[in-house]
């Protein structure tokens, strides 16, 4: 299977991408299979398996008690592998700013895992922030691409172009909305025009 890591920084809406790119997937014809690897904010698990289950899209949680990250994704894997999923998505932990604890883990699933991609979710409303963000994770972990959260309030394409020219990788999708089919590919054109 296809392995996605979704990473970023706390509350960047990485959870609610990573439900929304697996109703992506599944309206086009991919069977993905969703892991959340985040046991470290109280629930955070659960949200995910509550996005999940509202939209039918299979969940691995694990063994009960599991709350080793590696060996939830390294069992979603063998998971996918066995139910012929084509796809996992994995959701990281976060932190509300950069730290090398973080960082470690994130370097160790990836390198387990090796992902084909490994996109960066950011709050389009923190601005320079968000840039400052990727740069850093991008020098880490080699971002593939972006996914700005928060497009349809009163964010503009600022940060959407500063992160593209600080890292060099594309904005896969944008955030446009809270309900699970508001991810929509990323349109350049449509930034330039606001």
């Amino acid at each position: 299977p296809t392995v996605v890591m979704i990473v970023g920084l706390q509350g960047s809406g990485k959870t609610t991408s990573t439900a929304k790119l697996a109703r992506h997937l599944f309206k086009a014809s991919h069977n993905p299979l969703l892991v959340s690897v985040d046991v470290y904010r109280p629930a955070a698990r659960d949200q995910l398996k509550i996005l999940a289950r509202d939209l039918k899209i299979p969940i691995y949680e694990g063994e009960p008690g599991n709350n080793i990250p590696l060996e939830l994704a390294r069992g979603a894997r063998r998971e996918a592998i066995q139910t012929g999923k084509d796809f996992v998505l994995v959701d990281t932990a976060g932190r509300l700013h950069i730290d090398e604890d973080l960082m470690v883990e994130l370097q160790t699933l990836k390198e387990a895992l090796n992902p084909t991609e490994i996109l960066f979710v950011a709050d389009a409303m923190t601005g320079q922030d968000a840039v400052k963000s990727a740069d850093e994770f991008h020098k880490r972990l080699g971002i593939t691409g972006i996914v700005l959260t928060k497009m349809d309030g009163d964010a503009r394409g600022g940060a959407a172009l500063s992160i593209r020219q600080v890292t060099g990788q594309p904005l896969k999708f944008v955030g446009v909305g809270e309900k699970a089919d508001a991810l929509e590919a990323f349109h350049p054109e449509r930034v330039r025009s606001e």
